[in-house]
This record gives structure tokens, C-alpha cells and sequence, in this order.
């Protein structure tokens, strides 16, 4: 990674002494920023390049899509779009799936779909984009209807993305029926396919059949298979199985202080304090580095960034008023304070930190105190959302008549009227 940057700094430095350029070496730039993760400095040079009069073509156009593929860069993305209608550059399938994969990505799965829809020609990485996209927005029912559609097309040859996709949307939709008899088609499964599968069975509550599965394909030691089985754990209270999960965890990843905390977290639910301490010293004496919880939320062209008990930013006080008054709202309302299970979370500050201390409650608090009523708030969280915040931000969203997307890296919640789109199994 460094070396990439380094030839990277190197190539920019010629590239900014150049006399003229052209779209190549634009092209060239925007995408070597966008690998390495610049995606602020890519878009910059897509502004320059455009101000510069060079005219984009698709490649230049694919290259700077996934620097908007964020939900604080989602304007960016939808200014692209209008520019190349204004500019009659070419839509071919290429930069149209480009598009729908940005808009999934930013949280707007409404303009995927007008993405989708518009297209004469469909191949099958339009129909895959979409039927995971459904699927990532807690629409799995519909990411399956469109797998039907695409099914009726003998000229799409089905591939392992596809089928990882409508297995992703028979987790969402919990449709162990349909998933098993699509597991069943895949000629070759990866692990990817079995994990889904494992994701499906425990989510719906049938370890025993998962244990099978688990037997059958000879996968007991993966990662990713004990991970997709204790989220089904937390799911259903299975705190027995869940913790030989987390205790198998440890052996397999003794360096992922996030293991320790799911263990922490356990033990602090049953009032083990003394484990609590012994892990903490675990930790520390191993060197171990736990993440970290931010959430973030775009306003005014600018991203605000909120940590756990964050009181630095200057509208903090009105940000923690805010949510006490919501708070007292839901339970005038005959509302239930929210619950504080976490057990198999993987946050460690999150248990030690009231509830209206959670990052993603102070970045929804910034949103609704500086935005418009109706608007929808949008924020990003690096790590899971934990169920007292999910709890209390479908109340929320019923108190205050909004609609509240919450992104975290398993999936899209979109929050309205006191429901959540995941229903709950996230």
C-alpha cells in the first residue's frame, strides 16, 4: 500500500508539471486517487478536468463513480449523472450499471431503479446490482421477484455473483425454502454461498439444520461461517452457543481485539465483572487495539463526524437536548425505554456509554435540529448499529414523522413511522 502511494505521488507530480493533458492522462489520475482511496482528490480532478473543457468518456465516467459511491458523497454522484445528460455523453450499459451500483452504494435505492428501469439493454451485472441492491435496503421480497424476471432471459447465463446475490436476498426476505433450492443449483459453491446459507438457516432459527450444513461442507474453522452463526445467536438469545462461537473465535484470531470484545460484552451481560476486568488486561497487555465507533452525516457540503460521548462539536448541547426530549417523548407516548442488550456486540465504549451517548444518536440529532421537517436523515456508522439505538431510533422516527437511513457495514436501515426495514434481524 504505501509503495502504490508513493508511485502514485510520483505520478501525480508529473502529471501537475505537464503542459497539456489529455483525457488519458485525466483518466489515468482520477482512477489511480480513487485505488488508493482519494476519492476527494479524484473528484476534485473530475472538476478541474471538466473546467479544463476535456469532454469524460464512459471509462473516465466508471473511474470516478465510486468516489460518490458514499452516502456523504451522494451529491457529487447525482450532479455527475445530470452533467452527462446535459453533456450528451454516452449511457451505455457500462456507466448505467456504474450508476446503479453508486446510487445502492449511497443509499438511494429509489434511483437505481429508475436507473434499471430506463435501460434498453440489460446485462447480467444490471440484473445483479439491483437484486443485491434490493436486498442491501431490506427489499429482499423484490431483489427475489426481479431474479424471477431475469430468469425469463435465456441469453443471461446465471453466474456465482448472481446467485451470491439472490442468496443475499433470501437472507433479507428469510426465505429458507427458496435459498436451499438455489444453494441446490450452484454447480460449485464458494464460501461466499455457504455463508449465506449459514446466514440464512441460523436468522431464521434452525441451528440444527445449520450445524449440518456446517458438517456437510466441512467448514467448521471459517471466520466467516462462526460470524454469520452468531449474528443468528444474537438474534435469537442463544447466549450458550453464542459464547463457544465467540470463545472459538479467540482461538482461531487471538489478534482481533474485536473477538475479545464480543467476550467482554458477554460477560458484562451476566454480571461477570471479574472476566470483564481479566479481558480488559488481555487486551491491553496483548498490545490489542479495539475499533472505535464514529458516525458521520453530511449538511452544507460539509461531513460532521460524531464519536461515542462526543460533546467537541459546538452545536453539542442542543444535539443532547434534542434526544433527552425525544426520549421523554417516547415514554410520555407509553414507550418502552429502549433495551440494553450487548450481548454479542462488537463495540466495548457502547456499554459504557448512555444511551443518548451513542455516536449514530448524535449524528441523527445534528440531522434533525439543522435540516428541514420531512427531510430524510442520512448517516454513515463504521460499525454495527446496537439494538438499544435501533430500538429507539424506530421511535424516532415515529415521533418526529421522518424518514432515517442509517448505513453500517452489514446493510442500508431505513427507519420510518416507529418500523425498520431489516424487521429487526440485523
Amino acid at each position: 500500500m504505501r509503495e502504490s502511494r508513493q508511485s502514485l505521488e510520483e505520478a501525480r507530480s508529473l502529471f501537475d508539471a505537464m503542459p497539456s493533458r489529455d483525457l488519458i492522462s485525466w483518466t489515468e489520475m482520477i482512477q489511480g486517487h480513487v485505488k488508493n482511496g482519494g476519492y476527494n482528490e479524484a473528484l476534485k480532478l473530475f472538476r478541474l478536468m471538466t473546467k479544463a473543457r476535456i469532454k469524460p468518456d464512459s471509462l473516465t465516467v466508471t473511474s470516478i463513480l465510486p468516489a460518490c459511491a458514499r452516502v456523504p458523497a451522494h451529491k457529487q454522484g447525482k450532479e455527475l449523472h445530470a452533467y452527462l445528460f446535459r453533456n450528451g455523453i454516452d449511457m451505455n450499459p457500462t456507466v448505467q450499471n456504474a450508476f446503479m451500483d453508486m446510487y445502492v452504494k449511497s443509499g438511494f435505492i429509489e434511483l437505481a431503479s429508475n436507473v434499471f428501469t430506463s435501460m434498453v439493454e440489460r446485462d447480467i451485472i444490471s440484473w445483479t446490482i439491483m437484486i443485491l441492491g434490493y436486498s442491501l435496503h431490506g427489499q429482499g421480497a423484490q431483489g427475489l421477484g426481479l431474479f424471477l424476471e431475469m430468469e425469463q432471459d435465456p441469453s443471461l447465463e446465471i453466474d456465482e455473483f448472481t446467485y451470491a446475490a439472490v442468496l443475499h436476498a433470501c437472507v433479507t426476505a428469510c426465505r429458507v425454502d427458496v435459498g436451499m433450492s438455489y444453494f441446490d443449483r450452484i454447480k460449485a459453491p464458494t464460501v461466499t454461498h455457504c455463508v449465506l446459507m449459514i446466514a440464512l438457516l441460523a436468522r431464521a432459527g434452525l441451528f440444527n439444520d445449520t450445524r449440518t450444513f456446517i458438517k456437510e461442507h466441512q467448514i467448521e474453522n471459517k471466520v466467516e461461517v462462526l460470524r454469520a452463526l452468531l449474528d443468528g445467536c444474537r438474534i435469537h438469545q442463544q447466549v450458550t452457543m453464542g459464547k463457544r462461537i465467540v470463545e472459538q473465535l479467540c482461538e482461531l484470531e487471538p489478534l482481533n481485539a474485536e473477538n475479545y470484545v464480543l467476550l467482554s460484552n458477554w460477560y458484562a451481560e451476566n454480571a461477570k465483572w471479574d472476566m470483564v476486568d481479566k479481558l480488559k488486561t488481555t487486551i491491553k497487555d496483548m498490545g490489542l487495539k479495539p475499533k472505535r465507533a464514529y458516525s458521520w452525516i453530511e449538511f452544507r457540503n460539509k461531513v460532521h463526524v460524531f464519536g461515542t460521548g462526543d460533546v467537541s462539536h459546538p452545536r453539542s448541547e442542543m444535539i443532547h437536548w434534542k434526544l433527552q426530549h425525544l426520549m421523554k417523548k417516547m415514554e410520555e407516548g407509553g414507550g418502552d425505554r429502549p433495551s440494553s442488550i450487548f450481548s454479542f456486540h462488537d463495540v466495548d465504549e457502547e456499554r459504557e456509554c448512555i444511551l443518548i451517548g451513542h455516536c449514530e444518536m448524535l449524528a441523527i440529532s445534528f440531522g434533525l435540529i439543522s435540516t428541514r421537517e420531512r427531510t430524510t436523515v442520512r448517516v454513515t456508522k463504521n460499525l454495527r448499529v446496537c439494538g438499544s439505538c435501533h430500538d429507539f431510533t424506530k421511535a424516532i422516527s415515529k415521533i418526529v414523522q421522518r424518514e432515517i437511513i442509517i448505513k453500517d457495514p452489514n446493510c442500508f436501515h431505513h427507519f420510518k413511522n416507529g418500523h425498520c426495514s431489516c424487521g429487526d434481524l440485523w
